[in-house]
């Protein structure tokens, strides 16, 4: 057990590298960062209000024109969508081989009996919760293929999948506990 831990505290790590970098923001005022026909202070203002308001270390990205063109922190937060979901599913394959039983498989541990077993083999406890984040972490290893997909599809300063990455990327948040509490948490790194 203390290798899960592991893997779910290496996961956690991963995460939060990405923290700080999420609240860099590309607002410069015009499509392509520049600022020009902006007001000279519109970025600043707008960054500082959203920082207020949200409670979140919001700053504006160190090349305005970079965040632009690319979606690199979107992917790059995906990226541990995927490295937890790996760590999710070995544990989760981990407690049905554990759970397989009662007469011809493991046995080693005993899942509580969540939905009744099967009509043919009497005693049988279907391992309902590893099967769920099974599928859960299944799909967020798409999930991924699809975010990597469409930040690699930018043209110059313009990412036109930016909603395919922002929508997958709340659906592998939805599916992963773990990185809605390390992505939900009260404080951003400032």
């Amino acid at each position: 057990m203390h290798a899960w831990q592991t893997q779910v505290e290496d996961a956690r790590a991963r995460i939060d590298a990405v923290r700080e970098r999420l609240c860099r923001l590309a607002l410069g005022g015009t499509a392509v960062g520049t600022g020009v026909n902006a007001h000279p202070e519109f970025a600043q203002r707008a960054i500082a209000r959203l920082a207020a308001r949200t409670g979140l270390a919001f700053v504006g990205a160190p090349d305005r024109f970079a965040a632009m063109a690319s979606q690199d922190t979107a992917v790059e937060l995906s990226g541990c969508a995927p490295a937890c979901a790996v760590a999710l599913l070995k544990i989760s394959n981990d407690l049905r081989w554990m759970n397989s039983g009662p007469l011809a498989g493991l046995a080693e541990i005993s899942l509580p009996a969540l939905q009744p077993g099967s009509s043919i083999m009497p005693g049988k406890v279907n391992p309902v919760i590893p099967e769920a984040v099974a599928m859960a972490a299944t799909r967020v290893l798409g999930h991924d293929v699809a975010v990597s997909l469409a930040g690699a599809s930018g043209n110059f300063q313009l990412n036109v999948m930016l909603p395919l990455i922002a929508d997958t990327l709340q659906d592998s948040i939805a599916l992963s506990p773990t990185l809605q509490l390390r992505l939900r948490s009260a404080q951003f790194p400032a």
